[in-house]
C-alpha cells in the first residue's frame, strides 16, 4: 500500500505541469483526503504548523483587515477565508475546483465568507478589492511568465488604489517548481511591471524538511521536531534562501504602469 502511495506521488510530480493546474486534479484531492490536506499535505500535523507560520506572516503584513473587502485567491477549502472572515474582513474565495468549493460552504457558518466556482483567469473586477491573498495558486495556475503578466494585469485591475496584496506561493526554477518554472526575480520584476510596489519578501517552510515530512500522515510527535529544526537552520546565513514557499507583500500602485513608465522617461 505505502509502496502504492509513493509510486503514485512520482508519477504525480513527474506531470505536474500538466496535472497541478487541472480542476480534476483537484477535485480528486477533495474526494480522497480529509481536513486541511484537501489543499495542502497529507500530513495534517505539518498542516497545523504551517497554518501557524503562515498566520503569523500574515499578521505582520495585515496587522487589520477589519471592514476591508478581501478576495482569496485559490481559496481551496476555505481555510484562510474563514480565517480572515473572523477578523472582520468581508471575504469572496475564489477557486476551480468544484469539490474544494463543496467542502468550504459546509465548513462556513453564515454568508461570509461568500465563495466563487471561477479560474482566476476569469476574474474581470474592477478596483473591488482593498486586499488580495493568494496561498500556492498562482504558481500552480500559471504556466510561463506571458500567463503570469496576463493574470497580473487582472489583479491589479481588481484592486483599489493602494490596495494591498499578499503571495504565499511556491516560487522556484528547476527542481521544486510546480507548474510555473520561475525564479523569484523575475516573479516579483513582473509584478511590478504590471503595477505593484513591492514591500517585502520572506521566506517560509524550509523546503528539504517540507520533502522528508509533507507525504504521509506522520504523528505530531514526530512532525513537530522536525519541523522545529528546520526552522531553526533557515536562521543560518546560506539556509536562510531555502524556503519553499516565499511571502510577498506588495501594494498596488496609485499610478498604473503606463503613468510609472512616463516618470521613469
Amino acid at each position: 500500500m505505502i509502496f502504492q502511495k509513493i509510486k503514485r506521488m512520482f508519477e504525480q510530480r513527474r506531470q505536474r505541469e500538466d496535472l497541478y493546474s487541472t480542476a480534476g486534479y483537484w477535485d480528486s484531492k477533495a474526494c480522497q483526503l480529509e481536513g486541511n490536506a484537501v489543499s495542502m499535505w497529507p500530513n495534517n500535523a505539518l498542516n497545523e504548523l504551517y497554518h501557524r507560520e503562515q498566520t503569523a506572516l500574515i499578521l505582520e503584513a495585515l496587522p487589520s483587515v477589519n471592514s476591508k473587502d478581501l478576495i482569496d485567491l485559490g481559496c481551496g477549502t476555505g481555510r484562510l477565508s474563514r480565517w480572515f472572515a473572523a477578523r472582520g474582513a468581508s471575504v469572496i474565495g475564489v477557486d476551480f475546483s468544484k469539490e474544494a468549493l463543496r467542502i468550504a460552504k459546509h465548513n462556513t457558518v453564515g454568508e461570509n465568507p461568500r465563495y466563487r466556482h471561477l479560474s482566476m483567469f476569469d476574474i474581470s473586477d474592477e478596483a473591488k478589492f482593498d486586499i488580495l491573498v493568494s496561498w500556492g495558486s498562482i504558481t500552480i495556475a500559471t504556466k510561463n511568465s506571458t500567463e503570469l503578466k496576463g493574470l497580473m494585469a487582472a489583479l491589479h485591475r481588481a484592486l483599489r488604489p493602494g490596495g494591498d496584496a499578499l503571495l504565499l506561493e511556491p516560487i522556484h526554477h528547476g527542481f521544486l517548481h510546480r507548474v510555473l518554472d520561475m525564479n523569484v526575480k523575475e516573479f516579483t520584476q513582473i509584478m511590478k511591471t504590471e503595477g505593484f510596489d513591492i514591500q517585502f519578501i520572506k521566506p517560509l517552510h524550509f523546503w528539504p524538511m517540507r520533502l522528508l515530512l509533507c507525504y504521509f500522515p506522520l504523528p505530531r510527535m514526530v512532525t513537530m521536531p522536525l519541523y522545529s529544526l528546520g526552522q531553526a537552520i533557515m536562521k543560518i546565513p546560506f539556509f536562510n534562501t531555502m524556503g519553499d514557499y516565499y511571502a510577498i507583500y506588495a501594494v498596488r500602485r496609485k499610478h498604473g504602469k503606463c503613468e510609472l513608465n512616463k516618470q521613469e522617461d
